[in-house]
């Protein structure tokens, strides 16, 4: 252990012994006796069961704050983790296995994140003291025309792939698998076994776990953050909860926000590659929902004119400037974007009219005139298949009046 390391413990342990004198400020949950959390016993940095890792640290601090002990249920971070313990019942007590889960991506998914308390990005890594030096992944091609052939790790679909592929070095790659038959076994082991033993010469992983391995290696190594693969491959983590436990998700903020200083230093100890000058990503262009070429569509945006002159102008008007029953949707489209125009139309309604029989939706269109238009409710079209088959293309129609790039009246086709 580095001298630099020795005292970074030593500053943790007098930052978090500070921090515990001022404990107490929040309440546990309504029956909340526990901090119960979903963890991995064999997944360093992170956790294990001799609670080593970050995320064992941070957790404890969590106890701290409520004044409540840390319970672990313990199960390998590997497919079906969430669905064998935080949204598992133990058949028992007819409580689920545990409430927390930790260094889970800061976005929706499976489960509701907290904020953020880590942020990294992929590395590379390799055995320093050999004659070469490696900065980018262009420079693993050079070195290998230069000086030697250099073997490299990583794992299927890492992030460097691409890149490593188009320098011609497909025929040094070694792929490794990302999970083995052995849960005490994880990826760090690229790193503390193939590439300390000469088995790879640079070894392409997470950002923590490359850090962690290199530096507990007893040979020489440098990790090398992989800042040129730019801003859209850093990614967040904070801690994962129930969808439903929104009360749990909110204290858990609460807490974050409090020790985040504490936290920050914990994390700082584990020396996770730096993220400064990370080169940034250049700004993806949305892809257009129509063509319109010398005032010609696209066959998707004539069959979104076709489908709303058939159906929805009844109600909508014609060129779709609405009408005392609905409204304008040129307007309406300003700014939104298909997922949620999908969700309007197919799902937000509730008039239970069965649409799919001609003549059943020629007669209620007629009868629409009829009803007060404040009463009236738009038809549930996702019992439509015409509809549901065809939303894309409304939409492309829609958004082509929106925007401004469609004229009034038919349009027509472009030429195959």
């Amino acid at each position: 252990m580095t001298l630099i390391r020795v005292l970074s413990n030593i500053t943790l342990g007098l930052i978090l012994s500070a921090s515990f004198v001022s404990a107490g400020e929040f309440k546990p949950l309504r029956g909340q006796t526990a901090v119960r959390v979903c963890a991995d016993a064999y997944n360093l940095p992170y956790s294990n069961n001799k609670l080593e890792g970050f995320d064992n640290k941070i957790a404890a601090i969590i106890g701290e704050e409520l004044g409540l002990p840390v319970e672990y249920y313990w199960f390998p971070q590997r497919i079906g983790f969430g669905r064998n313990t935080i949204k598992k019942v133990d058949n028992e007590t007819g409580k689920f296995l545990c409430d927390l889960a930790m260094s889970i991506p800061a976005e929706r998914g499976m489960y509701s994140p907290t904020t953020a308390y880590f942020s990294s990005i992929d590395a590379m890594v390799y055995r320093t003291g050999e004659g070469y030096e490696l900065k980018t992944i262009s420079d693993v091609a050079k070195v290998s025309k230069e000086n030697k052939k250099l073997k490299i790790g990583l794992f299927d679909r890492a992030t460097a792939t691409t890149i490593l592929l188009e320098n011609g070095l497909e025929d040094q790659i070694e792929y490794f698998q990302m999970m083995t038959g052995d849960i005490r076994v994880n990826s760090g082991r690229i790193i503390s076994e193939a590439l300390a033993s000469g088995q790879i010469d640079v070894a392409f992983a997470w950002g923590p776990i490359a850090a962690y391995y290199a530096d507990h290696s007893d040979v020489e190594m440098k990790v090398v953050p992989l800042n040129e693969l730019g801003t859209d491959l850093i990614f967040s983590f904070g801690m994962g909860v129930r969808h439903q436990d929104k009360a749990w998700q909110e204290l858990l903020n609460k807490i974050l926000e409090k020790r985040k200083d504490d936290i920050a230093a914990i994390v700082a100890t584990y020396n996770f590659p730096s993220l400064a000058n990370v080169k940034q990503s250049p700004k993806k262009k949305r892809k257009t929902a129509y063509t319109i070429e010398n005032g010609k569509v696209d066959d998707s945006t004539y069959t979104g004119w076709h489908l709303f002159n058939t159906t929805c102008f009844v109600c909508h008007g014609d060129d779709a400037l609405g009408t005392d029953r609905a409204p304008n949707l040129v307007t309406r489209l300003e700014g939104m974007s298909s997922r949620a125009f999908r969700k309007k139309v197919l799902h937000r309604y509730f008039a239970k009219v069965n649409l799919d029989d001609p003549d059943r939706r020629m007669a209620f269109l007629a009868q629409i005139a009829e009803k007060d238009a404040v009463k009236f409710k738009m038809p549930i079209w996702s019992d439509e298949p015409n509809i549901r088959a065809h939303i894309g293309d409304l939409y492309s129609y829609l958004k082509a009046r929106s925007d401004g790039a469609l004229a009034e009246g038919q349009p027509k086709r472009l030429s195959k």
